[in-house]
């Protein structure tokens, strides 16, 4: 065999083995790096803005502005890092299983 049929075999095995991969739902290394990250800042964001939101919305309702918003902002930031935590714990177990 001469050497560019060697490496066309070598890309044709490794295609192959690409697509095999891709088929049986495998997923890069980047593709699940960023669906975690986008998970656990999507967690800290809902938590964030759920919290502003009753804070707000309370506020306006009692005449109490800006109080009840800093004291549910805060707590929404407290829940969003543990959100976080939770998911990140869950991200390693599950990681620890493979």
């Amino acid at each position: 065999m001469t050497e560019p049929d060697k490496s066309r075999e070598d890309f044709d095995r490794r295609l192959t083995q690409a697509r095999n991969r891709r088929a049986d739902g495998g997923q890069t290394n980047r593709q699940t790096a960023f669906g975690q990250a986008f998970r656990l800042s999507s967690e800290m964001v809902a938590g964030v803005l759920v919290g502003g939101f009753i804070g707000w919305t309370l506020d306006n309702w009692l005449g109490t502005t800006p109080w009840l918003l800093l004291v549910f902002f805060f707590l929404g930031v407290a829940a969003g890092i543990l959100n976080a935590v939770r998911a990140a714990r869950e991200m390693n177990a599950g990681a620890d299983e493979t």
